[in-house]
């Protein structure tokens, strides 16, 4: 494959490019806009006018979408800002041809695909090697109660919970790569360790650790998917990696199977499921910190050149790759409803969604099996629900690709297949309606997927981001801790309490994914008229590295 190639127009003030050139210029002064206005004169080549032009410029950038705003000089710590003025003293322009664009693109998938799918399959085979280990002898060897079990269930994401915070401050201060190699080196080696325990305090302490070193991977994922992607290339490659959970499910299944076998030592064969997986991890875990890469202008596998491409690649998400300052005006918009209410939304979806997932997760093959199959009938029956809940997902993530602004919709639609199978194992007791609901319950899998990408998306502004993320993980640990405890051992094998809580939540989440998108298409439409009212133009090929949020950022638009 031939090596990529850049075209280097002359400089900007030099009698080549006008203001109205479609080139991408990369003004590290005013972290701003790739495209200056056609009415903004250029004045940069005057000497004894640069600084009031800098100045000009820095303040129109800033100017957001209240009306109002200040310099931010700050932002020049943005990494792809320095990595520019470091590769180019002067402004560049760059085009990218779109043979260019694919092998880097290609290039990005060869490696981060690979890796995150493998992280979020070992996630979720070792988060659920539990729920396997439990249709053998695990919940009597450790002399669990019911309610004891539904706490191991809880503890995960109690560890989950408490570190999401400090974890999302962690991955703005330190390299999101090595943070988490070193967090799935760490389970793996929790995961084996959980063969040990002969009681539920042992196993109840490991559980909670085991959520602290998982919490990370899934925010730390969102954030490298939006270093490396445009925006509308992110919604498939989330969904690649999260559809992986179905994978693991399918994948967990069959080595609990295969390990449910194993007779050696005098150990039960629930303790080889958790040896097994963590050896796996463990080794996967060094492969990670060896290969994952940081950030686009720091990967060692790409060229000079290339470190370019992918810069410029992703210029047009509006929005900073990384920044170390935390910024308390993008904290209060984030968390603050009156000014942007996203942030709240997608924390009550997502907790109307894992509430019922925390109690599935851990029950669904004890739900399995109490219609009347063996340990071993229990796993291989569960495969087809493993399959979809590994196709939900995947074909969610793709019509999001293949048509944006439908990912409301989607979220709206995938809601309906896991709705009807709350509702069949809620009101009927025919073990092949039973079966036929068991299998379609996990179509909420989709919704959640695209919930967890949207502040990829949706939100900029690296603080804001952060935030925004760190408040979608908070509902899934909350609503994952209270599920479990809904699931009444009193009401086996209809477990109505949480088949009704599963009804109530999965309806309830259908009207907010539509207010969400009516309120997307509202600010939308309020933006073009502000700009229009300024005698500018909505300019989709706009780029900025400046790390301004989505609110005061007039040219960002929100994917519906």
């Amino acid at each position: 494959m031939s090596s990529p190639s850049l075209t280097y127009p002359p400089v900007r003030g030099a009698g080549a490019a006008t203001p109205s050139s479609p080139d991408i210029e990369l003004d590290i002064e005013t972290v701003s806009s790739h495209k200056p206005s056609p009415s903004e004169p250029d004045d940069s080549h005057h000497p004894s006018s640069s600084s009031t032009g800098s100045k000009a410029r820095e303040e129109k950038h800033t100017h957001g979408i209240f009306g109002h705003g200040h310099a931010r000089r700050e932002d020049a710590a943005d990494v792809a800002v320095r990595a520019i003025a470091d590769g180019d003293a002067d402004p560049l322009v760059l085009h990218i041809s779109d043979e260019d664009n694919r092998h880097v693109l290609r290039k990005i998938d060869k490696v981060l695909l690979p890796l995150t799918m493998c992280a979020y399959l070992l996630q979720y085979i070792d988060r659920s090697a539990m729920s396997y280990a439990a249709v053998f002898t695990f919940r009597k060897d450790l002399k669990l109660t019911a309610e004891d079990y539904a706490w191991l269930g809880s503890v995960y994401f109690i560890g989950y919970l408490v570190f999401e915070f400090p974890g999302m401050w962690l991955l703005q201060r330190l390299p999101i790569s090595k943070t988490m190699g070193t967090m799935i080196l760490g389970w793996g080696i929790l995961v084996m360790c959980m063969a040990a325990p002969k009681n539920f305090a042992g196993m109840a302490a490991l559980r909670t650790l085991l959520g602290v070193t998982e919490a990370l991977i899934t925010p730390g994922f969102v954030l490298l998917v939006s270093r490396f992607y445009k925006r509308e290339e992110q919604p498939l490659r989330v969904g690649l990696w999260y559809s992986c959970n179905g994978a693991g499910s399918f994948v967990g299944a069959l080595l609990s199977y295969g390990m449910g076998h194993v007779h050696v030592n005098g150990m039960r064969p629930w303790a080889w499921i958790f040896i097994l997986n963590g050896m796996i991890t463990t080794v996967f875990a060094v492969v990670f910190l060896c290969l994952c890469p940081e950030s686009p202008e720091t990967y060692t596998r790409f060229s000079e050149t290339e470190k370019k491409i992918a810069l410029e690649r992703v210029r047009g998400n509006k929005s900073s790759l990384h920044n170390k300052i935390w910024k308390w005006s993008q904290f209060r918009e984030a968390v603050c409803p009156w000014i942007d209410p996203q942030g709240w939304a997608y924390f009550i979806i997502v907790l109307c969604i894992c509430i019922p997932n925390g109690g599935v997760a851990n029950f669904l093959h004890l739900i399995l099996q109490s219609y009347g199959y063996t340990a071993f009938q229990t796993i291989l029956i569960g495969l087809p629900g493993a399959t979809l809940q590994f196709l939900f997902p995947l074909s969610a993530s793709y019509i999001s690709r293949r048509w944006p602004d439908m990912r409301c919709y989607c979220m709206m639609v995938y809601m309906l297949p896991a709705l009807v199978g709350s509702v069949i194992q809620y009101s009927t007791r025919k073990s092949g309606a039973l079966l036929f609901g068991y299998y379609i319950l996990t179509s909420y899998v989709a919704t959640l997927g695209l919930c967890i990408a949207a502040p990829g998306a949706n939100v900029t502004g690296y603080t804001k981001r952060v935030t925004v993320g760190g408040m979608v993980f908070i509902a899934y640990a909350t609503g994952n801790i209270a599920g479990p405890h809904l699931f009444n051992a009193n009401e086996t094998p209809a477990y109505r309490t949480g088949m009704l809580t599963c009804v109530i939540c999965f309806a309830a989440i259908i009207p907010m994914c539509g207010a969400l998108r009516l309120w997307y298409m509202r600010e939308n439409r309020r933006r073009d008229k502000v700009l229009e009212e300024r005698g500018q133009a909505y300019d989709p090929a706009e780029g900025d590295f400046g790390d301004r949020t989505d609110m005061e950022n007039l040219q960002f638009r929100y994917a519906l």
